[in-house]
């Protein structure tokens, strides 16, 4: 590969990184009941994916402890985005699912995921099985740098 053209690689993906931070931040200002966080908007898409979930089986797809799941559905559930019931076998067990307005939202999020989805789909079948390994494996590489240079100690907390 060229040095230009790795330049050029490198730039897309810096682009495409700033883009997709500024389209969290659109996406969740233009909800019915203002801003929401990433993590809420992630949390939100979990529970509409899985509907009455429990919140410990939330908590381990989302990658979070229970108790950080609590606060951010306790906030869900203000906003009106997200309702708790529970079960008739055991009233301990709280069990999630969107509201009308949740599900809205929902709903949006998932029109713009499936329309990306039917795009990305239609060039990565022009590519050959060999053309497609090679780029995911440069996709897992990129985020193994990602995740490598995360890992590193922050000199200013030190």
């Amino acid at each position: 590969m060229k040095k230009d053209d790795m330049k050029e690689f490198l730039n897309t993906l810096k682009r495409l990184t700033i883009k997709m931070g500024e389209l969290s931040r659109h996406a969740s200002d233009i909800t019915p009941v203002g801003k929401l966080s990433f993590s809420e908007l992630s949390l939100m898409t979990l529970i509409g994916d899985f509907e009455n979930i429990r919140v410990t089986e939330l908590a381990l797809k989302y990658g979070a402890t229970k108790g950080a799941i609590s606060k951010m559905v306790k906030k869900l559930v203000q906003k009106e985005l997200v309702k708790k019931s529970r079960t008739q076998e055991n009233e301990k067990e709280v069990l999630l699912s969107l509201t009308a307005m949740g599900m809205t939202i929902y709903n949006e999020k998932e029109a713009h995921f499936e329309k990306l989805s039917t795009d990305v789909s239609k060039e990565l079948g022009s590519l050959t099985e060999e053309q497609r390994i090679s780029l995911f494996n440069i996709l897992d590489l990129v985020e193994a740098h990602i995740d490598e240079h995360l890992d590193e100690p922050n000199s200013e907390q030190e």
